[in-house]
């Protein structure tokens, strides 16, 4: 006997491909909360050790200070970034503040690569840490946005 038309053996598979993308999505969503609170975990830690950095701890208890934030914020950021390639996967350009946001993140990685790798290497050096900079505040003002209004509990698209 048929189902819909199909064969039994047939719903038992489409049914258990829909239970199995309903598990994926759960996942994803789980692993984007997440990661969100991961993203929060690193703000302080990004701008306390740029702020001590640019206010001269080159030296001392302070320069430690600095470096054990980056020790803890580059496998952090890499946790971050690894999620955020799990739960969104390579976004196809749109004019979405959602993609905007996605995309920001994404730059920030490269800029920060970029800034690092050039240090020394005038004026490119300064423009990466600029444009690296730039890309933070916006990737953070739009999660900022994003957040308040997950907190009134209002879905965005």
């Amino acid at each position: 006997m048929t189902v819909q038309g199909r064969l039994p053996q047939a719903a038992d598979s489409a049914a258990e491909r829909r239970r199995a993308r309903q598990r994926s999505a759960a996942k994803r969503q789980l692993a984007g909360a997440w990661n969100r609170r991961l993203g929060w975990i690193l703000l302080p830690i990004v701008l306390t050790a740029v702020t001590m950095h640019y206010l001269g701890a080159q030296t001392g208890t302070a320069n430690t200070v600095v470096l054990a934030l980056q020790f803890t914020f580059v496998p952090l950021w890499a946790v971050h970034t690894a999620l955020s390639v799990y739960v969104f996967g390579w976004v196809r350009p749109a004019l979405t503040l959602r993609v905007f946001h996605i995309w920001f993140g994404y730059a920030y990685i490269g800029l920060v690569l970029l800034s690092q790798t050039t240090f020394g290497i005038e004026p490119l050096h300064a423009i990466a840490t600029v444009a690296m900079f730039a890309a933070l505040a916006t990737h953070v003002g739009i999660g900022i946005y994003y957040a308040r209004w997950r907190r009134r509990g209002v879905l965005l698209p």
